[in-house]
């Protein structure tokens, strides 16, 4: 067989396969299982799990957006949720997830069935203005990406018990917060599906690529 028409073959399949896979998740007709996680005998779950089996589900919060607009779990329910942690004075890897979640925003910017929640972890230098100004940095569409103000006690409880991940001041000064790297997925029934490393543009690709998944589930 001539090889020119074998490596022309593959180069065809390895560019078709991706637009089929999107086509195939565009038409609603997707039963592919997103299944990140294991039960306690090791058997691949969709949903994060409770100690008791059933599903963790993000529990209800409030807090304050950017634009001074309380943010409960009501204005999230039946939608898909992207969150992360972060704070305005951090100068590490907090640069680098937002502005990673900006392509995420861009992903979803016409679609009002994904939001975005970022958290500070430094309520009390990150007032809504603060807030504010570092939302127009990255560019966020208001009502689209919140970033998230409020009682610090509130936002570390809503991390470790509500998102599973870190969040928490070790000592003081702007040095002193320690928070995850790591991005949340939930689904529309506020189920977590899967945690994404915020500073990796490859994970940030996977992440998009399964929030259209996600999305493509029935609530």
């Amino acid at each position: 067989m001539n090889k020119n028409l074998v490596k022309t073959g593959i180069l065809s399949l390895l560019l078709v396969v991706p637009v089929l896979f999107i086509i195939f998740l565009n038409t609603g007709k997707n039963t592919y299982q997103l299944e990140r996680f294991r039960d306690v005998e090791g058997n691949p779950t969709k949903y994060l799990l409770n100690e008791d089996g059933q599903p963790h589900k993000l529990p209800p919060f409030s807090f304050t957006d950017q634009d001074g607009k309380t943010i409960t779990e009501k204005d999230i329910e039946g939608k898909v949720v992207i969150a992360d942690y972060i704070f305005t004075r951090c100068q590490t890897i907090c640069p680098k997830m937002s502005n990673n979640l900006e392509s995420v925003q861009r992903a979803f910017a016409d679609n009002p069935n994904v939001v975005l929640l970022s958290h500070t972890v430094d309520p009390e230098y990150d007032t809504v203005q603060v807030l504010n100004s570092y939302a127009k940095v990255h560019g966020a569409i208001s009502g689209k990406w919140h970033f998230l103000t409020g009682e610090k006690e509130k936002l570390y409880k809503q991390a470790s018990e509500g998102y599973k991940i870190v969040a928490s001041e070790e000592a003081s000064g702007p040095d002193a917060f320690v928070h995850s790297d790591r991005i949340v997925l939930l689904d529309r029934n506020g189920y977590i599906r899967g945690y994404y490393n915020g500073t990796d543009s490859m994970q940030i690709d996977t992440l998009i690529l399964e929030t259209k998944i996600v999305l493509s589930e029935l609530k």
